[in-house]
C-alpha cells in the first residue's frame, strides 16, 4: 500500500506541476477574442493580433490584453427597449460590443425635422487590435467610434431632402455612399463599418399627415397614369386583334379559294380517270366477248368434227364383219322374249340360251 500511495502522490504532484506550468507559462486565446501580448521587461506590445490558440505567456513577464473579435453594433433607436436606450452589451472581458442610443434627429435639406433609426455594425480590422492597445484607446475606442459615426451621419444625411428619405432607392444609395466616407474616418480607430442600416424614418405629426396626403395624391397620379397606359395598351391590343381577325379572314378566304381550285382540279382528274376506265372496260369486255365467241365457235367446230369422225369410224367399224358380230351380240343380249314356242322335232329352232347361236342366226338369218 505504501508503494501505491507514493505512486498516487507522484502522479498528483506531476498534474499540479503541469497545471501550474500551463497557468504560469502559457496563455489561451478564445475564438471570440483578439489577443494582444505585452512584454513587461522590455519589447512593449507585440505587433500582431493573436488568434485562437495557446501561446507563451509567462506570469510576471507578459501581460495579455483581449479585444472582442465579434461584430460590434451601434444602435440609434428607441424602439427596442421602449425607454429610448438600453444598457450596452459587454464582451467576456467587459468591453462594450453593443451600444444603444436615442434615435438620431436631424434637419433635412428642405428644412424639415426628422427622426431616424439607424444601426451601424462594425468590427476591428485585421491587425488593428495591437494598435488599439498601443495607442491607449482600448477602453475608449467604442465611444470614439460612436462620436465619429454620429458626426458623419448627421453631416451626410442632412443633405438629403424629405422626398429622398422617403425613396428606398435613394436612401440606400446615399447610405452606401456615406459608408465609404465613414470608413475613411473610422480607419484612425482601426475599425471598419460593414453597413449603414436606416431602419425607420419619422417626421412630425403634421408633416406626416401632409406626407400621407402627398403620397396619396402621388399614388393616385401613378394609378391614373397606369390606367391611362392601360387604356392605351387596350386600344393597341384591340387594333392588333382586329388586324389579326382581318388577316385570318383574308387567309381563310385565300385558302378556301385554293382548296376549291384544287378540289375542282382533282374532280376533273377523277372524272377523266373514270371515263378512261369505262372506255378501257368496254374495249376489254368487247374484245373478251369476241374472243370468247371465237373460242366457243372453234370449240364447237372441234366437237362437231370429233363427233362426225366418231360416227364415221363407228359406221366403218359396224359395217365390218366384226361390227356385225358386235351388233348381233348386243341384239342378243338385249333380246326380250316374253313367250317362246319351241318345236323339239324341228332342228332349225335354236336354243334361246345359246347366245352364239342366236347371234349367228341374227347375222345370217338361218341356223346351221
Amino acid at each position: 500500500m505504501t508503494g501505491l500511495a507514493k505512486g498516487l502522490a507522484t502522479a498528483l504532484t506531476v498534474v499540479i506541476v503541469l497545471t501550474l506550468a500551463c497557468v504560469l507559462f502559457f496563455e489561451r486565446v478564445l475564438p471570440t477574442d483578439i489577443g494582444v501580448r505585452q512584454s513587461l521587461w522590455g519589447g512593449g506590445i507585440s505587433e500582431e493580433d493573436f488568434k485562437t490558440g495557446t501561446y507563451l505567456g509567462i506570469a510576471g513577464v507578459h501581460k495579455w490584453h483581449y479585444l472582442p473579435r465579434r461584430t460590434h453594433f451601434l444602435h440609434f433607436t428607441g424602439r427596442s427597449s421602449g425607454r429610448g436606450t438600453q444598457p450596452p452589451g459587454l464582451s467576456e472581458h467587459g468591453l462594450p460590443t453593443t451600444m444603444w442610443n436615442s434615435p438620431m434627429e436631424l434637419r433635412t435639406k428642405d428644412g424639415n425635422l426628422t427622426t431616424i433609426d439607424i444601426t451601424v455594425p462594425y468590427r476591428i480590422i485585421d491587425g488593428g487590435g495591437w494598435r488599439i492597445v498601443s495607442d491607449g484607446i482600448m477602453t475608449d475606442y467604442t465611444e470614439n467610434v460612436k462620436s465619429k459615426v454620429e458626426s458623419v451621419l448627421r453631416s451626410k444625411l442632412s443633405k438629403l431632402t424629405s422626398e429622398d428619405l422617403q425613396s428606398t432607392e435613394k436612401r440606400l444609395n446615399r447610405a452606401n455612399e456615406v459608408l465609404v466616407d465613414l470608413n475613411k474616418t473610422l480607419a484612425e480607430f482601426y475599425v471598419q463599418a460593414d453597413a449603414i442600416l436606416i431602419r425607420r424614418v419619422a417626421f412630425p405629426e403634421q408633416y406626416e399627415e401632409k406626407l400621407q396626403e402627398t403620397q396619396y395624391y402621388s399614388q393616385k397620379e401613378k394609378l391614373d397614369t397606369a390606367l391611362t397606359a392601360q387604356a392605351d395598351e387596350e386600344k393597341v391590343t384591340n387594333s392588333i386583334e382586329k388586324q389579326i381577325e382581318a388577316e385570318i379572314k383574308s387567309t381563310d378566304a385565300e385558302w378556301n379559294k385554293i382548296l376549291q381550285e384544287e378540289s375542282s382540279r382533282f374532280e376533273v382528274m377523277i372524272a377523266e380517270v373514270q371515263a378512261n376506265a369505262k372506255v378501257y372496260e368496254s374495249r376489254v369486255r368487247a374484245e373478251g366477248e369476241a374472243e370468247a365467241i371465237t373460242q366457243e365457235a372453234e370449240g364447237q367446230l372441234a366437237v362437231d368434227q370429233a363427233e362426225a369422225l366418231r360416227n364415221q369410224l363407228r359406221n366403218e367399224i359396224l359395217n365390218s364383219k366384226g361390227g356385225s358380230i358386235f351388233l348381233a351380240l348386243e341384239a342378243a343380249e338385249n333380246l326380250n322374249m316374253r313367250q317362246v314356242m319351241l318345236n323339239s322335232n324341228d332342228p332349225r329352232v335354236p336354243l334361246v340360251i345359246d347366245l352364239d347361236e342366236m347371234a349367228r342366226l341374227l347375222m345370217t338369218g338361218s341356223s346351221p
